[in-house]
């Protein structure tokens, strides 16, 4: 606070307390800081200008340098130094002018990698975003051990080392690899038909491949089939950084048959725009097509279902500031998306007899959707975790003829993944929210018990019914790590419409993931 001079005399001490006789000095104020010799696109940058007569703090000043040394170092300046020059004191007045020696220029020159992980450089270089010629940046130095380590299947061995040479440098990185890929399922076996002997296979299979091919790619596949004649199947392909740019592909296929009345398949591709290492925005394509099956009888009867297409164009952002992907303790992760185009009914002339109704076979089908996670510590392990599901389904037509939905076409959601306490994918929305509320009890990297609370609100219109309901449920759950891999098991008690919480109603839901 401008007491350049100031010191403490003495110390004097008795049987309980301690005195210190303080001696002040001078209070000194500047008369001038000079800044003539920066250059004038650093005093603009900085918004730097000649000082007013002020006290002399020396935090603020080694602030003030710390700032202009950040400056220079972060473009191409590592061994930049800032002092001060021509100090003159006279009674309480200071001037002093600041003086920036560069040192000299140094640009990237090779990223080089070292240890055992299979990966580019050229992956690396987009991660970490430090280009081959540009100048040397601390900033982005400093930030590689956290963005390295944000990676899903790659670790530091030991931080980073550069080597410098004239006026280039060599950054040396030593990666590990994580185990990431992973792989859960559970097989069952049931009698279909005691005449013929036949079995019925049961189950369910998800694996997720983290570069297998090193270069960041990602490839999973997820079936299931819980029922005789019901099953899905999702499957997804990643490549980031093609053609040595910020762009990726992606592309993704599901199917879901229920039992006989309709088969539904949806295909998807989309461009990554990568922002930084942590986020992205995409363009996507995707075709939906659903239609009903089963004898002509069945068909006959099944009015709240049709032959549906839709072809959609969207866009799509992501972001992800969580501290730890699997078991975050604090951060947020977003998804963000919307899309429109045609939608057909095949057999809307059919319908209409049917149903007395005068359909628009071919209307404008609008979708968003939101997913957002929220993790804050509340105290030691110790962490509060909500987030949000929401998706909307809506279309537009001619305003003379009736728009209408059908079951085979809208959302489905409920279970272990989306709504705990209900069955497996048991409500049908075109319009749903689901939040979740928990706090968690972190007691290993990987291991936690928490409490929930879990509810969703969905309205759903279709041809001969339209439902809208606030089904919630409340329970408990565990996430447990091994060394064969990490056992999840929750209970769960469901609400819905006016029926009493009961607990011979309730839902265990177990899963596995190893890691490999």
């Amino acid at each position: 606070n401008g007491f350049l001079a100031s010191s403490i005399d003495s110390v004097s001490f008795n049987e309980e307390n301690a005195h210190a006789y303080l001696f002040l000095g001078e209070k000194y104020q500047w008369s001038a800081l000079n800044f003539e010799e920066l250059e004038p696109e650093v005093l603009e940058k900085l918004k730097l200008n000649r000082k007013k007569i002020d006290i002399v703090n020396l935090n603020k000043l080694n602030i003030l340098k710390k700032t202009l040394l950040s400056y220079y170092e972060n473009r191409g300046y590592p061994f930049a130094k800032v002092f001060l020059q021509n100090i003159e004191i006279k009674d309480s007045l200071m001037q002093a002018s600041l003086f920036v020696e560069k040192g000299s220029y140094c640009s990237l020159d090779s990223i080089i990698l070292k240890g055992e992980a299979k990966i580019t450089a050229n992956y690396m270089s987009r991660v970490l975003q430090l280009n081959q010629g540009e100048p040397y940046n601390q900033k982005k130095i400093n930030a590689a051990s956290k963005r390295i380590n944000n990676l899903r299947f790659l670790s530091e061995i030991k931080p980073a080392e550069l080597e410098f040479k004239k006026d280039k440098d060599d950054l040396y990185i030593y990666l590990q690899n994580k185990k990431a890929n992973t792989f859960n399922g559970i097989i069952g076996f049931a009698p279909e038909n005691e005449e013929t002997g036949k079995l019925l296979i049961t189950g369910e299979l998800n694996l997720n491949l983290m570069n297998p091919f090193g270069r960041g790619e990602e490839i999973y596949l997820e079936w299931e089939k819980m029922e005789s004649s019901t099953q899905k199947l999702d499957v997804g392909f990643m490549y980031p950084y093609i053609f040595r740019s910020n762009l990726g592909l992606d592309s993704d296929f599901s199917l879901y048959k229920k039992d006989s009345t309709y088969l539904s398949l949806s295909a998807g591709v989309g461009i990554r725009v990568f922002l930084h290492s942590d986020s992205y925005f995409k363009g996507y394509y995707k075709y939906k097509s659903t239609t009903r099956i089963g004898d002509e009888e069945n068909l006959a009867s099944s009015l709240n279902f049709a032959d549906v297409k839709s072809n959609i164009f969207g866009g799509y952002y992501y972001i992800n500031k969580l501290d730890y992907i699997y078991n975050p303790r604090k951060g947020i992760e977003l998804k963000l998306f919307a899309g429109a185009g045609f939608k057909e009914i095949s057999d809307a002339k059919n319908l209409d007899d049917s149903l007395n109704l005068n359909t628009d076979s071919r209307t404008i089908e609008v979708e968003a959707g939101l997913d957002a996670n929220f993790y804050y510590p509340i105290y030691n392990n110790f962490v509060f975790h909500c987030s949000n599901t929401t998706r909307y389904l809506d279309q537009f037509g001619d305003q003379e003829k009736d728009i209408v939905f059908f079951e085979n076409e809208l959302y489905r959601f409920g279970g272990a993944k989306s709504l705990k306490g209900f069955d497996e994918s048991i409500f049908y929305a075109s319009i749903y929210s689901l939040q979740n509320v928990e706090i968690k009890y972190l007691f290993e990297q990987n291991s936690a018990f928490y409490i929930f609370w879990n509810a969703a609100y969905y309205y759903r219109n279709i041809t001969q019914e339209t439902t809208e309901d606030f089904p919630w449920g409340v329970g408990i759950g565990m996430d447990f790590q091994t060394k064969a891999g990490i056992f999840s098991l929750s209970y769960a008690v469901g609400k819905q419409f006016d029926n009493p919480l009961e607990l011979r109603t309730a839902k265990i839901h177990f899963g596995y993931i190893s890691r490999f």
